[in-house]
């Protein structure tokens, strides 16, 4: 038994310290470029001693790919239980859901699309979601004709893009609306573009 909290409480505290060595990485990444930031600069900023910072991480690129890692995994549990034929009938849930995540931290989403190397990897996650939509029944149909695919593909490589691109803009200040409209003002946007990609086939 003892054993067993002794083990919980090392994973706790395995889970805290690498939490604390990215939240300094982030906090270092709003003061100078990450290539100027160095495992001092860390291990000050998160109060912790270098061994610490060893035992999880072998240096600052791959706190940087944790980093990348966790807000992929975050990104991605916003569609969970959402199947591609919910989400085109109704993007609503999706949308509020990521709206949700980014409410909880925008000063950290906020960095993280600001930073070229979050927002690089966040924009090609658009090829992962196009290829989750693509697999929808009802767009799987649209594309059993071979100059639709395409032309669908396309279409939803523009639409995610300019979803992506509109919630860093508004994270950011650059486009003065209520982050909270986003879920209405995206499910129109959204249902009129699907509708449209449909419509030659009509």
């Amino acid at each position: 038994m003892e054993e067993k909290k002794r083990t919980k409480a090392e994973y706790r505290s395995s889970l805290r310290s690498k939490r604390l060595i990215r939240e300094a990485l982030v906090t270092m990444m709003r003061q100078k470029p990450f290539e100027k930031i160095t495992i001092t600069d860390i291990v000050k900023t998160a109060d912790i001693n270098r061994g610490t910072f060893y035992a999880h991480y072998k240096d600052t690129e791959e706190v940087l790919a944790s980093i990348k890692e966790i807000a992929g995994e975050e990104f991605a549990s916003a569609f969970e239980g959402m199947t591609p034929d919910i989400v085109l009938a109704n993007p609503r849930p999706l949308f509020s859901s990521l709206t949700g995540l980014i409410l909880k931290d925008r000063d950290y989403y906020k960095l993280i699309l600001s930073v070229d190397v979050f927002r690089g990897a966040v924009m090609q996650s658009r090829f992962r979601i196009v290829r989750y939509l693509m697999s929808s029944t009802s767009f799987q149909h649209l594309a059993s004709e071979p100059e639709m695919k395409p032309r669908l593909s396309a279409g939803l490589d523009f639409l995610v893009t300019g979803i992506i691109n509109l919630y860093a803009d508004v994270i950011s200040g650059d486009v003065p609306i209520p982050l909270e409209e986003l879920p209405d003002l995206l499910t129109r946007i959204a249902g009129g573009i699907v509708r449209q990609l449909a419509d030659p086939v009509r």
